[in-house]
């Protein structure tokens, strides 16, 4: 961000960054500003429903409010919209990208929670509200093949997600094939692709991510039994960390993966966090079953399994599932 940055931006930039309470005369001498200036940024922010804690300490920040969210991620993203609750963010994105069209490349919706929130195959993702990370980003290119990109915008999210994560974090990510994030084999985000044509011929997508950031054992014991042992969340893994931290973060991580054109650099991120590199497993799709060692990654056309028999067989992350 550039130095000429709003000063209600900085502040809450340097808040979120903190480890702990923030001295407000040292704020304002990091700032260059004043300690008026920095009570009345504080004050703003304050309206905007971000939550402090004061004291002989400092100012620390205890949670970031929505109103800020648009404004902060204002130098990644075109276009940002913010709701308290949404249906999904895959569709009210699908939305906007219908009426801007190649405008709204890189936009952004992001809820506080969903009502009819989805994850891959249809299944439901459950979040509570104010406890995860919920967002879709807009991607609108001129690759006419939706395998293909949806193969290419999932592998790439998922390691910009890792690194996003990483880098607010002391957390090392795992990278489950196709659309999962794990930490100590437990799921932690969960990703999911989908295509739209646009009038003009255009491929569009709605990256749809889940991250579980604050969720802990109380909500845990609100999930169905079936569910309840495979969540993880940064939180239940002490990492105290505010959503619109990891928010810009991994957004920030992804702009750079998707316009990154050496190819090699995301498979060796992805070869890095998979869990899968070397395993034996067995892989259905098109309703019939593959088993063999995974041998690597193709972006373009998915996963690349050696079979039991000797064949190299490709498997697109838009149509297959691990058997378990």
């Amino acid at each position: 961000m550039p130095n000429a940055a709003p000063i209600d931006w900085q502040v809450l930039n340097a808040l979120l960054r903190a480890k702990g309470p923030t001295n407000i005369q040292h704020l304002a001498t990091q700032l260059h500003s004043t300690i008026d200036d920095i009570r009345d940024c504080i004050a703003r922010l304050e309206v905007d429903g971000c939550k402090f804690d004061h004291s002989i300490q400092g100012c620390q920040l205890i949670e970031a409010g929505l109103g800020t969210w648009g404004d902060f991620l204002k130098p990644i993203t075109s276009l940002t919209q913010v709701y308290q609750q949404t249906a999904s963010t895959q569709d009210a994105l699908r939305r906007l990208i219908e009426h801007h069209g190649r405008q709204a490349d890189s936009a952004v919706v992001v809820a506080d929670s969903q009502s009819a929130g989805r994850g891959r195959m249809g299944r439901q993702w459950l979040a509570p509200p104010g406890r995860c990370l919920l967002f879709s980003r807009a991607w609108v290119g001129s690759n006419a093949d939706p395998i293909h990109t949806i193969n290419r915008l999932t592998f790439s999210t998922a390691v910009a997600m890792a690194m996003g994560i990483e880098s607010v974090t002391n957390l090392n990510v795992s990278i489950k094939w196709p659309n999962d994030l794990l930490i100590d084999g437990k799921k932690l985000a969960g990703i999911l692709v989908e295509t739209m044509t646009l009038p003009n011929g255009q491929l569009a997508a709605m990256i749809g991510v889940g991250i579980n950031v604050n969720l802990n054992q109380a909500d845990l014991q609100t999930m169905p039994a079936e569910v309840q042992d495979i969540p993880m969340s940064l939180l239940l893994h002490n990492q105290t960390v505010d959503r619109l931290l990891v928010l810009y973060s991994v957004l920030d991580a992804l702009n750079s993966a998707l316009s990154e054109t050496d190819t090699e650099k995301i498979l060796t991120q992805w070869r890095k966090r998979s869990m899968l590199m070397g395993t034996h497993i067995s892989i259905q799709h098109n309703a019939k079953t593959y088993t063999g060692t995974v041998a690597d990654l193709d972006l373009a056309d998915g996963l690349i399994l050696r079979t039991d028999h000797g064949s190299l067989v490709h498997l697109p992350a838009v149509s297959s599932t691990i058997v378990t």
